[in-house]
Order: C-alpha cells, then sequence, then structure tokens
C-alpha cells in the first residue's frame, strides 16, 4: 500500500499514503523547537546540547505523530509511519547525514516505545527522558519535567489537528 487511498475512511475524504506523508513532512521541516529548546534552558551557544536536544525533539515529534495516526487510521498508522521511516532513511546523501538519520530513527524507535505504554494520556515519560539530558538538580527538574509534559502534549494536539 504505497500510495493508494487508505481503506475504511467512509466518514472521511480516502486520503493516500502520500498524502498523509508528505502532509507531516511538510510540518516536520517548518516546526519551531525554540520554546521546547528555550524551556530547557539550552543557550545558542551551546551547540552539541542544542544538536542533541533537537535530534530528540525531533524524533519524539516523529513518534508523536505515530500516535496521532494511531488515532486517527488505526488500520493503516503502522504501514503509513513505516512508509515514512523508509523514505526517511533513504533521503540522505552523504554518510555523515545517512548516520545521524540512522541515529534519529533509532531514537524514535525509543520514544514510540516510551510512548506505547500511555498513549496520548500521558507525556511524562518523554518529558523525564528530556529532563535527563540535561545536568539539574531535583527541584529544577522537577519543574521542568512538567514543563516540558504540557508542551509535548500541546505539540501532539498541534500534530493530531494537522494530521490531514
Amino acid at each position: 500500500m504505497s500510495a493508494g487511498p487508505l481503506p475504511g475512511m467512509s466518514t472521511s475524504p480516502a486520503y493516500t499514503v502520500d498524502e498523509v506523508i508528505d502532509n507531516f513532512a511538510a510540518l516536520l521541516d517548518s516546526f519551531d523547537f525554540t520554546p521546547e529548546i528555550d524551556a530547557m534552558g539550552i543557550g545558542r551557544m551551546q551547540f552539541m546540547r542544542r544538536k542533541r536536544a533537537l535530534q530528540d525533539l525531533r524524533a519524539l515529534f516523529i513518534a508523536l505523530w505515530r500516535l496521532a495516526l494511531r488515532r486517527s487510521f488505526p488500520d493503516d498508522f503502522e504501514v503509513i509511519f513505516e512508509t515514512f521511516l523508509e523514505r526517511f532513511q533513504q533521503t540522505p546523501t552523504r554518510n555523515a547525514a545517512k548516520r545521524e538519520t540512522a541515529a534519529l530513527t533509532e531514537k524514535v524507535r525509543g520514544y514510540v516505545g516510551m510512548l506505547e505504554h500511555k498513549g496520548d494520556a500521558d507525556f511524562s515519560e518523554a518529558a523525564h527522558h528530556l529532563v535527563s539530558l540535561l545536568s539539574l538538580g531535583d527541584a529544577e527538574a522537577k519543574a521542568l519535567r512538567l514543563r516540558l509534559a504540557l508542551h509535548i502534549r500541546s505539540t501532539y494536539k498541534l500534530i493530531f489537528d494537522k494530521l490531514i
């Protein structure tokens, strides 16, 4: 099922896998992770921390999309998601970019596993993981986890609202 209409969509127009993937790819490419980076306290000059956090946030964004897909296309979400990942991994042309894409895909799978347990009911495990990337005191980490969980929820809602 590469580009055909999605079956079982009697109440909605039939969308193709390509349409769903292209819509998400545009959303991913245009999404600004600055509020999350700022909430994490990562400054503009902290290049390595920023790069790592951006990679994790992109991976989480893709995993959140999978949750939205699962809810909207329960029969086809896995095919759509795996097709997206296959295309995503085939896109880079340089060896360094291929390694980065493979690392990002691995992180996506990690976040998918994290989100699998509670679905869209609770994002605290993903927030906890993001906070663990930083060196913070207990009180500061607890406050940041709550703030990031709220950011993650609003990001999920945005993805869900713009799914198609």
